[in-house]
């Protein structure tokens, strides 16, 4: 069956307040935390506060005794070995969060304390071999996971007009998700049926993730999510605390709560790798870039992933060599992060590409415009490989006008007199955004009192798919996104994929789509015989049923109510494979592309850096609610200014654990640190819906660090840009 979003759009693409609004407002809506159910238990992990050990010795049974103690699930034993701060041990439940402090305090245990890496540049100068072997291997420096060249760089080099070198960086960064990860866990009278009340990204995958970890049934799992507190890429199965739980519930027979606290968050919540690298980029006058050489690493703790992604970032260099080598420390491992190793090659870069412009004398701006990849011959004529050039083009044309960059931008270190200096930066990215290839369901259900139902087991991570999916609904059945009922967030409710890669809106909005389609098609085939009208000649207008053959209306109850004991309904479904058939072509597709314009303030006084502007320049096909989207670049945009202004992940080289396992030391910005956010959203309705989810935080930290420079005149070379890295570079050139 075809499939195609209304020609005439009556609601999407305009801005429709959050359907959930009221519920989060009014503290009416119950995230994981919220959840008590009788009888409930609390429980808590004993963790490693070694960055490296092994257990000499374990004895539970003074912990067993204490008060209020009612079960224990071991996760390691006697003789292993932990591999770093905060590496689950064992879990235990007790009847208050105070006695499982007791029960945890009352543990004997002993360790070995083992040699420990936690800093990259201590790899480097001696690999430790302190991380979990690989075979018979426990390297912690890996061969390069990247090493590719092309071209003639070494000629290329040779011949260019200009050469520029530079190092730049960014550190491990925590997800710090507001609301924890963790889960209440309650099996049935029969110990046969689990029901999880989880913080999780993937409700669906989160109950099958939990029938694999007990060998039962999926049919035997439920998940609920009505509401979660921001995932970033973290939260896409129980984890070991969630698996923990639902043992200690079986075991106690009784419902257990376990969420992790803030330092735990921290510590095993998941991190973004880091990056560091030198960059050699070359140009001819004109602007366009010849060659690009690099050499980097970053670590995702004990992980063997690689850290970055597609270098150089965007253009189509002609001469290049990438070398990317992977550090393994004893940290806890990384987790996909919004848009994973994209904003680490955004900074690699763009940083450079604007220190090739000034080597060049050049308005950076026009070094972008001159290197941006050539459209593709492609059948298909929405597919963004035949359109990139224009699409970056014409988001740089809008970026440059809305942040009056001919104006604002001049050359760099000319950033006005006095102390306080005033900076401008641009930076451009990519993503993907396409639907899952899981399949992901939605069925509308319309009853004779007019009440219409959609439901669907996806989650909404706050980004506004309950929305989405309300505001589409009502878009195909003539009603408004309030008058739908959302059952959202129960692993009951059908099949649906994670909500990572940008993949939820452009794997939910169509399945919605077809869901309303089929619903109304049903619809009008059980009132057309009571209504006295064929099936075919029924449409629906806002708020009511039409006849247009005999020109007769109904208001939408008057028509539901001769549904009689009857009820329409009906099921849509979306993946990957349907969004590529010819005929549906336009519905939903893959890849968008961004960009951002930065201002700043330098006082080279004191070396504080603050943001006073980002224009946000971003496309995603069709846009189905511009308030929600719109938001959505919003807290991209903000979550890459504290890449480049607040966080880092602190490891102390002695101890080898985190300093910073906090909000207090581990620094997010607050109101006051915001600035001025502009966004401007490129509608391509003919392209259908692509995620934009993760796209808005690529390139905030590096056109902030392009601001920084233009500023200065220097380059700052590691995020964040703290006062002492500011002061350190501009002492650098002589304090000028």
């Amino acid at each position: 069956m075809a499939t195609s979003w209304p020609k005439k759009r009556r609601l999407i693409g305009t801005k429709i307040p959050r359907v959930d609004g009221p519920a989060k407002s009014t503290g009416h809506a119950r995230y994981s935390f919220d959840i008590n159910r009788p009888g409930l238990l609390h429980a808590m992990i004993l963790r490693c506060p070694h960055a490296h050990a092994r257990i000499k010795t374990l004895d539970t049974s003074a912990a067993e005794k204490m008060p209020g103690f009612k079960a224990l699930h071991p996760i390691k034993k006697a003789g292993d070995e932990l591999f770093f701060e905060g590496e689950e041990i064992l879990a235990l439940a007790a009847d208050t969060e105070e006695h499982c402090h007791d029960a945890l305090r009352a543990i004997k245990i002993e360790f070995e304390r083992l040699p420990f890496q936690v800093k990259e540049e201590d790899a480097l100068k001696k690999d430790g071999e302190t991380t979990p072997p690989v075979g018979e291997k426990r390297n912690n420096v890996l061969p390069a996971s990247i090493n590719n060249e092309g071209g003639k760089p070494d000629e290329a080099f040779k011949e260019a007009d200009a050469v520029a070198e530079g190092t730049y960086g960014s550190p491990m960064i925590a997800h710090q998700c507001l609301e924890s990860h963790g889960l209440v866990a309650e099996w049935d009278a029969d110990q046969k049926n689990l029901t999880v009340w989880a913080s999780t990204q993937a409700v669906f995958g989160t109950a099958q993730a939990l029938a694999g970890a007990f060998r039962i049934p999926m049919s035997q799992v439920r998940c609920i999510t009505e509401y979660m507190g921001g995932g970033f890429g973290s939260k896409f199965g129980p984890d070991i605390q969630g698996i923990a739980a639902a043992h200690l519930a079986r075991i106690a027979k009784a419902p257990v709560k376990l969420m992790l606290d803030r330092a735990e968050e921290v510590l095993v919540g998941g991190t973004r790798p880091s990056v560091h690298g030198k960059v050699k980029i070359a140009g001819k006058k004109d602007g366009t870039i010849t060659a690009f050489e690099v050499d980097c690493h970053g670590t995702g703790g004990i992980s063997r992933a690689n850290t970055v992604g597609p270098l150089p970032y965007v253009y189509l260099v002609p001469n290049y060599k990438v070398k990317h080598t992977v550090i393994r420390l004893n940290t806890a491992t990384q987790r996909a992060m919004r848009a994973p190793g994209h904003p680490q090659s955004c900074l690699l870069t763009e940083c450079a590409v604007d220190d090739l412009a000034a080597a060049l004398k050049l308005d950076p701006m026009q070094v972008r415009l001159k290197n941006l990849p050539p459209n593709e011959d492609q059948d298909n004529p929405v597919a963004f490989n035949g359109i990139r050039h224009r699409i970056w083009s014409s988001e740089i044309a809008k970026a440059a006008e809305l942040a009056d960059w001919k104006k604002r931008w001049h050359p760099p270190g000319e950033g006005g007199k006095g102390p306080i200096k005033h900076g401008i930066g641009m930076a451009i990215h990519t993503w993907g955004g396409q639907a899952s290839p899981q399949r992901n369901e939605c069925t509308v259900t319309i009853a004779r009192d007019g009440s219409v139902t959609a439901q669907t087991s996806t989650q909404d991570l706050g980004t506004g798919q309950r929305t989405v999916t309300a505001l589409v609904t009502a878009e195909i059945l003539g009603l408004e996104p309030g008058d739908i009922t959302m059952k959202f967030g129960d692993s009951t409710f059908g099949a649906s994929s994670g909500s990572g890669g940008s993949t939820t809106i452009p794997s939910q909005a169509p399945a919605a789509l077809r869901a309303a389609w089929a619903a109304r098609e049903d619809f009008f085939a059980k009132v057309a015989p009571k209504l006295g009208a064929g099936v075919a000649d029924l449409d629906i207008e806002p708020g009511k049923v039409v006849d247009r053959k005999n020109n007769k209306s109904w208001t939408w109850k008057e028509a539901c109510a001769r549904l009689g004991m009857e009820q329409a309904k009906g099921t849509g479904f979306w993946t990957f494979a349907e969004s590529i058939k010819p005929e549906n072509r336009g519905v939903s597709n893959v890849q968008v592309g961004g960009v951002q314009v930065a201002e700043v303030l330098v006082d080279t006084e004191t070396g504080v850096v603050r943001c006073t502007r980002i224009v946000a320049v971003q496309d995603c096909g069709l846009v189905v609610n511009k308030l929600t989207c719109e938001s959505q670049v919003a807290g991209g945009v903000i979550m890459g200014l504290n890449y480049a202004l607040f966080e880092e992940r602190i490891l102390d080289r002695v101890t080898g654990r985190q300093v910073n396992p906090d909000m207090e030391f581990y620094k997010l910005g607050g109101i006051e640190d915001m600035p001025q956010i502009v966004v401007h959203l490129m509608d391509m309705p003919e392209r259908g819906v692509i995620g934009v989810g993760e796209p808005p935080t690529i390139s905030t930290h590096a056109a902030i660090s392009n601001a920084v420079f233009n500023a200065i005149g220097v380059r700052v070379p590691e995020t964040p840009f703290t006062p002492d890295r500011v002061l350190a570079a501009l002492a650098s050139r002589g304090g000028k």
